[in-house]
């Protein structure tokens, strides 16, 4: 699969200087584009029609998307980490008939995070409210998770059409940056749910890295964001003789983005490494988690840091309306809180020091 060749192709109508109305409509077709590319098939077995790509594969999907348009990357991110419940290669049975529709182009988005009461699912209906639903204007499913009755924790997702009866999604999210994520709310009234459209929680946690492998995507999506800051800022000083101050940042940037790809590229080699594996060592899912956090953090840092320091080697330059640095810088403040960063600096601290990790879930 060339990536770089389809992602081109999926951003060709997203450049600097567009008003926020010209990005939304750019970004809304760019989803239209990125149904019709195959990357949302990327990781789907090739004995089932698809590319066949691990983590690191289709981080790099997440990573170009982003050195184009923070909004944009954060659309698939949940498609990628969700449908791995339906056809990851680890799977006793990974499903033919999911593979075929994501082969087709169909976009999962996610509906996991709890509004003020938890959705339950009972009688083989859901009800409730879900918030921050990343990319569900633009989604053809819903990945709703929810608790049985009397549980105390979300058990299960259901794979619901985004246009099945009691449904309503609103494309509400507010936020200073990652505007056309689609981040809003979702509303459940008595969505009959099918039996085969309902999968464990257990099942998918149990998968190869799973939540290493969700994060390894953020940590893409962030590094993509600095990239993305830098090469425009470089764009915008470029010069054949700079003073040395300015010499000075761009080489300072320039080795905090080497250290954050770095972090990446070999924290995707230790995902890579358990990728459609059963039963892997607990040593190696540990060490592996590990290395995501640390890239993780070291590509938020990055994030932020390039993101700013660009307006400083571009001047007033990079202030301009055309520039399109704010955007980045704006996206990154925003995508970086997603996680708890100082929770993961904190499980890497415990382990250098001997103490207890502890056990793997969707954020480690």
């Amino acid at each position: 699969m060339e990536i770089a060749a389809r992602i081109k192709e999926v951003t060709a109508g997203l450049c600097p200087g567009q008003t926020d109305d010209e990005r939304a409509a750019a970004v809304a077709e760019a989803v239209d584009r990125l149904k019709g590319s195959g990357l949302l098939a990327a990781h789907v077995p090739a004995s089932l029609s698809g590319a066949g790509l691990s983590a690191g594969g289709v981080a790099e999907i997440l990573r170009g998307l982003a050195r184009r348009d923070g909004s944009l990357a954060q659309i698939p991110q949940s498609h990628f980490t969700f449908t791995r419940w339906l056809v990851d290669p680890a799977l006793d049975s990974p499903s033919a008939e999911w593979a075929g529709r994501l082969v087709g182009g169909t976009l999962v988005a996610n509906a996991q995070a709890e509004g003020p009461e938890p959705v339950v699912f009972q009688g083989g209906r859901l009800s409730g409210v879900k918030r921050w639903a990343s990319g569900s204007p633009y989604a053809d499913v819903l990945a709703v998770t929810a608790r049985r009755p009397g549980e105390a924790a979300q058990s299960l997702a259901a794979f619901v059409p985004a246009d099945r009866a009691g449904v309503e999604v609103a494309d509400d999210f507010a936020a200073v940056g990652q505007s056309f994520t689609g981040s809003g709310t979702v509303r459940l009234d008595g969505v009959a749910v099918a039996e085969g459209e309902v999968r464990e929680f257990a099942d998918a946690i149990a998968l190869p890295a799973y939540g290493a492998t969700a994060q390894l995507y953020h940590a893409a999506i962030d590094v993509g964001l600095a990239e993305q800051a830098f090469y425009r800022a470089v764009e915008l000083a470029g010069t054949p003789d700079p003073d040395d101050l300015t010499a000075r940042l761009a080489g300072e940037l320039s080795s905090t983005l080497w250290a954050a790809t770095s972090s990446l590229a070999a924290a995707a080699a230790a995902v890579d490494a358990l990728w459609g594996s059963r039963g892997a060592p607990t040593a190696k899912r540990v060490a592996a988690s590990l290395a995501v956090a640390r890239a993780r953090s070291v590509a938020a840092e990055a994030a932020l840091e390039i993101t700013a320091g660009a307006f400083d080697l571009t001047g007033t330059r990079g202030t301009a309306p055309g520039a399109g640095l704010d955007r980045a810088w704006r996206d990154a403040r925003t995508h970086t809180l997603h996680g708890r960063r100082r929770e993961k600096l904190a499980q890497i601290g415990r382990a250098v020091l001997g103490g207890p990790v502890e056990p793997q879930g969707p954020q480690f």
